[in-house]
């Protein structure tokens, strides 16, 4: 699963680096990652994060840029004691993004909204919304091909028995329209 989200995050660099279309504020992307998840009775606690998001620049003046983000994440695989199970959330946030440089391909950003986290494990499953906030790092390869690194902190309240939280730590691509 790993090796086909770079594949796709290389071909999303490809296709930017040989589009000549304008930046209207409009981009999707990929991330792959590790998350973890915080409880007791736990003998895997750590996941293969894989997802996907679309944003839209809502304003920007110089250096800043504030949009909203969508995700949907697949949280990845634990194990405890009352058996196996999967954790998968959805979000909308708002992103804000400072540039370092005069050519604002390098940049830190944060944010901030609302997640809906879906728990299975045998015998059913649960979901639960909750807040989430992160931050990370943007590059701009090109005005149309982003890298990013970012980590993100879900809280999943009572949508499972066994834990309350998942952080995740992600590597993903994005191309901007």
């Amino acid at each position: 699963m790993k090796k086909n989200a770079l594949a796709l995050a290389a071909a999303l660099m490809a296709a930017g680096a040989a589009a000549q279309a304008a930046d209207n504020g409009t981009y999707f992307g990929i991330s792959a990652g590790q998350s973890q998840i915080n409880g007791n009775g736990f003998t895997s606690d750590t996941g293969d994060l894989l997802g996907f998001f679309v944003g839209q620049d809502l304003w920007k003046m110089q250096a800043m840029k504030l949009g909203v983000e969508g995700t949907y994440s697949s949280l990845g695989n634990f194990s405890g004691i009352m058996g196996d199970g999967h954790a998968r959330e959805g979000d909308v946030s708002l992103i804000g993004t400072y540039y370092l440089d005069s050519a604002n391909r390098v940049g830190v950003y944060a944010k901030a909204g609302v997640a809906h986290t879906w728990v299975t494990a045998p015998g059913g499953g649960s979901s639960q919304t909750g807040g989430t906030y992160g931050v990370g790092l943007r590059y701009h390869f090109t005005p149309q091909v982003e890298g990013r690194l970012g980590a993100q902190y879900y809280d999943l309240g009572d949508a499972s028995p066994f834990y309350n939280h998942s952080t995740a730590w992600t590597l993903g691509a994005a191309y901007h329209f």
